[in-house]
């Protein structure tokens, strides 16, 4: 009888696991397959369109080269999510696309740790940026001498040495090779851990630890800071313009909600991040690889990093008035460019009626 029912329970438990199992590749499915395809394609025009839009003469300034380095690492994020999670999940349903399933790891060599350097860029571009706008807003004595172009570029110079620095020895981590599936006689390209990226000292230094510190607890630690602090100022500066009217402290007030707006977001989708790497490092002995609910939530954790890279553009749309204003104006679109120069206007004047002041500059490009 106790036999019988050891039987039974080990029969459900397997029927369970694998109920679970067609779950979680259908959970996937949708969160990869789908809504990360067309995220994907979304993200990498928006990115584009931004560059365009910050590359123009109206827009040159240290930010918006950081804003354009920013936007080439999100694009180079998205390429890689689309090879390396949304096609792979796609062509499990795909008959035409069943042969990409079985070669896409030919890329991860070589891919692979290039996603993470661009992912590593687009964190210390945004921890760069928060840092300049903090100077500017909050040290204003000091940012003629910071808050150029030619420091901007020497920046983002040595942000792009670093990652690529830091990430060599990603590329000693995997190699693949072919090997020939007995279920369906079908050859497919395998990844397989190196020596060298199976030594512990790897593993748990760089891979865990390093990963943990210099990739998210550092930078998060000053964004958050700092973002408070920008805020803070915000708030100040809203309250003097209610007295005094200047059109250039408008214009400095809203880069620095657009900025805020963008690490905020930033954070958001970045934070699941910062709690896989935590349960990495207290997982040493991999169990939570035998779990399900953690399989839907390193899913969920990247699929926000691909939503972070693509969202800037709506962002920059939202909350960057002068960003609008020349987008309208590349594309051609005159009557909404307009509308929208009429109510800044409309707006102005009546900040500047509440604050007795007679200035009628306006403009916003």
């Amino acid at each position: 009888m106790n036999s019988t029912n050891i039987s039974d329970h080990i029969s459900l438990n397997a029927a369970s696991r694998e109920q679970e199992y067609l779950s979680l590749i259908e959970f996937k499915f949708h969160v990869h397959g789908l809504a990360g395809n067309l995220l994907a394609v979304f993200g990498l025009v928006a990115n584009v369109l931004s560059i365009v839009v910050l590359s123009h003469h109206k827009m040159r300034s240290s930010t918006s080269y950081y804003l354009i380095t920013l936007a080439v690492y999100d694009n180079i994020i998205l390429i890689a999510m689309v090879i390396f999670f949304n096609l792979p999940f796609l062509s499990t349903r795909v008959t035409e696309m069943e042969s990409y399933f079985h070669t896409y790891m030919y890329a991860v060599p070589i891919g692979y740790p290039l996603s993470l350097a661009a992912q590593m860029g687009s964190i210390y571009t945004t921890v760069a940026f928060t840092v300049e706008r903090y100077i500017a807003v909050c040290r204003p004595l000091h940012a003629a001498n910071t808050c150029t172009k030619s420091r901007a570029r020497k920046t983002m110079g040595i942000i792009l040495l670093w990652v690529l620095l830091y990430n060599i020895p990603r590329y000693f981590q995997y190699t693949v090779h072919l090997k020939l599936n007995p279920d369906n006689n079908i050859t497919q390209v395998v990844r397989n851990e190196t020596d060298f990226g199976q030594h512990p000292i790897f593993r748990h230094v760089y891979l865990i630890y390093f990963q943990l510190f210099f990739m998210f607890l550092i930078p998060f630690m000053i964004l958050l800071v700092l973002n408070i602090a920008l805020m803070k100022a915000v708030k100040r500066s809203r309250q003097t313009l209610q007295q005094i009217s200047s059109t250039s402290r408008t214009n400095e007030n809203n880069l620095t909600v657009m900025l805020i707006s963008v690490i905020f977001v930033f954070l958001v989708c970045q934070f699941p991040s910062i709690i896989d790497n935590i349960v990495v490092a207290v997982d040493p002995l991999n169990r939570r690889y035998e779990s399900f609910i953690y399989a839907k939530f390193y899913t969920i954790s990247t699929f926000m990093i691909e939503i972070n890279s693509a969202v800037n553009f709506i962002l920059y749309c939202l909350f960057g008035k002068k960003f609008r204003l020349v987008f309208l104006h590349i594309f051609g679109l005159r009557k909404f460019r307009q509308r929208l120069q009429y109510r800044s206007t409309l707006y102005r004047s009546q900040t500047i009626n509440r604050g007795n002041s007679h200035e009628l500059e306006v403009s916003l490009v």
